[in-house]
């Protein structure tokens, strides 16, 4: 099968403090942060890696404003592509932290393809993890396809394990234009992530991280998409 479109969707932005992306880095600095799905059709498959931070609790608002125009909603990013929720037929969950996975529900005819650690750590995590897992978002009556390390959804696009940011953090490639683009998620969310090799400061085991990074890293004619990076935000892939 062939790739014959990627592009990067939008659910908008929300704001957190920015240490969170880079380890050791910018506390107290509040950031706005973009949030951008990205889109992925070959000729048998729709598949969405991520799905945008949705609608927040509102125990959640007081420390993430959410904010987007009705331009920048998801639902209608997908209609400016053509699509509707329905015709997605895979969402890929780079991991289940509710700014990944906060539209899932959206997609209820959708296989959802995630880590097996993932899942189970997202229903029962430790302490300090438990405020970045929402059970209303990923918790959605749909099919699941769990998997384990490296799996290839078909030739041109795979998902490569990245875990360090959390147990069973995934980042998707695509053989895209003579390149591979690679869709880190929060593996590297943000450009220095890649290039300084600073993990993120929101971390379950930073020598995974670290690995994690070094892998991406070592993709050869690589082109990253950083998760909460807003300079990419208008870029044509």
């Amino acid at each position: 099968m062939t790739v014959v479109d990627v592009k990067l969707l939008s659910d908008g932005y929300f704001t957190l403090d920015k240490s969170f992306l880079v380890f050791g880095k910018y506390q107290g600095m509040k950031y706005k942060a973009a949030l951008k799905p990205l889109l992925i059709r070959t000729e048998k498959e729709t598949i969405l890696v991520d799905t945008g931070v949705g609608n927040l609790p509102q125990k959640y608002e007081k420390f993430h404003d959410v904010s987007r125009t009705k331009e920048e909603e998801l639902g209608y990013s997908l209609r400016k592509a053509g699509l509707q929720p329905q015709d997605v037929t895979i969402v890929i969950n780079t991991h289940l932290h509710f700014d990944h996975c906060g539209n899932n529900k959206m997609f209820p005819n959708s296989k959802f393809l995630i880590q097996t650690d993932e899942i189970r750590y997202a229903y029962f995590p430790d302490r300090f993890m438990r405020v970045s897992y929402l059970r209303d978002f990923f918790d959605v009556e749909a099919d699941y396809l769990p998997v384990r390390g490296k799996y290839e959804i078909e030739d041109g696009v795979e998902v490569l394990p990245t875990p360090g940011h959390t147990i069973g953090h995934q980042s998707v490639v695509v053989k895209w234009k003579g390149r591979r683009v690679v869709y880190a998620g929060d593996a590297a969310p943000l450009p220095e992530n890649i290039e300084k090799r600073n993990i993120t400061g929101m971390i379950y085991n930073s020598a995974d991280g670290l690995e994690s990074i070094d892998r991406l890293r070592r993709i050869t004619d690589a082109f990253y998409i950083y998760s909460h990076d807003n300079e990419q935000l208008s870029m044509k892939l």
